[in-house]
């Protein structure tokens, strides 16, 4: 049976999108569970007189920040007493996170990496990027 070079490319097209599609809501399960900070980078050198604060500031959100994202595209964060809740929704190929708090705040964040073990994404604030490597909590 012959088929058109125009329907087969457009099954393949619909192939491909169905593929991403699923890709996507694999990342998203992968997504959905709580996390915690394993180490933060920071893509611009900390000056020398700075690296003392900063080590212990890392070391304090590594013993008190959670972020938990839940299946139905919510998410709780918790920073010692402090709790902030919101919304979360991945890009369609999962390259990038958006979240919005509940006061309103929008902020997109690039996924470097996501996998069942480490979720890593670029922050900015300020100019400055940092780049959050988080593990499960477990």
């Amino acid at each position: 049976m012959y088929l058109p070079k125009q329907r087969v490319s457009f099954f393949l097209s619909v192939a491909y999108l169905l593929l991403l599609a699923s890709c996507g809501q694999n990342k998203a399960s992968l997504l959905t569970r709580t996390w915690k900070i394993n180490d933060l980078k920071y893509t611009q050198e900390v000056p020398e007189n700075m690296q003392p604060t900063i080590t212990n500031w890392v070391n304090e959100m590594r013993q008190s920040f959670t972020i938990t994202y839940n299946p139905n595209g919510t998410y709780y964060t918790k920073l010692k007493d402090q709790k902030l809740e919101g919304k979360w929704k991945l890009n369609w190929n999962s390259t990038s996170i958006t979240s919005t708090a509940h006061d309103g705040t929008v902020k997109t964040f690039h996924i470097k990496e996501l996998t069942a073990d480490k979720f890593e994404f670029e922050a900015e604030e300020a100019g400055e990027k940092v780049i959050f490597v988080m593990i499960p909590v477990n």
